[in-house]
């Protein structure tokens, strides 16, 4: 598949504000996981709402251990939540915290050219 150079440079754009915001948030260098993008934007589409683990591997097209390794990663950062599906304890549902929410909308406002809340 090839990708135009405007969407890389969109996606290159788009990890800056994802990383300057969650610096300014925690006030540290944290960087985000190479592909947390996706996964985040994916999770902003349905704010309030979880999303099977298996869902977001496959509209992402990742693999089990790296969709594991990334939500894991994200849910050290604070940005979403993992809780294990009461009907199968083999399956897990992600979401977003509240500061990934806010990190989303952050996001969004700063692409349009508007400044971040103070969350």
């Amino acid at each position: 598949m090839h990708m135009s150079r405007r969407m890389i440079a969109t996606a290159d754009e788009l990890k800056g504000v994802l990383e300057a915001l969650l610096c300014l948030r925690t006030g540290s260098g944290n960087r985000l996981p190479g592909f947390a993008e996706p996964i985040l934007v994916f999770l902003g589409t349905r704010p309030d709402a979880p999303v099977r683990m298996g869902e977001l591997r496959e509209r992402l097209g990742l693999g089990q251990s790296r969709a594991s390794r990334l939500c894991a990663a994200l849910k050290r950062a604070g940005l979403v939540a993992i809780t294990t599906a009461a009907e199968d304890r083999r399956a897990s549902w992600v979401q977003l915290t509240p500061a990934g929410r806010t990190l989303i909308e952050d996001c969004a406002g700063a692409l349009r050219g508007e400044a971040p809340s103070d969350a």
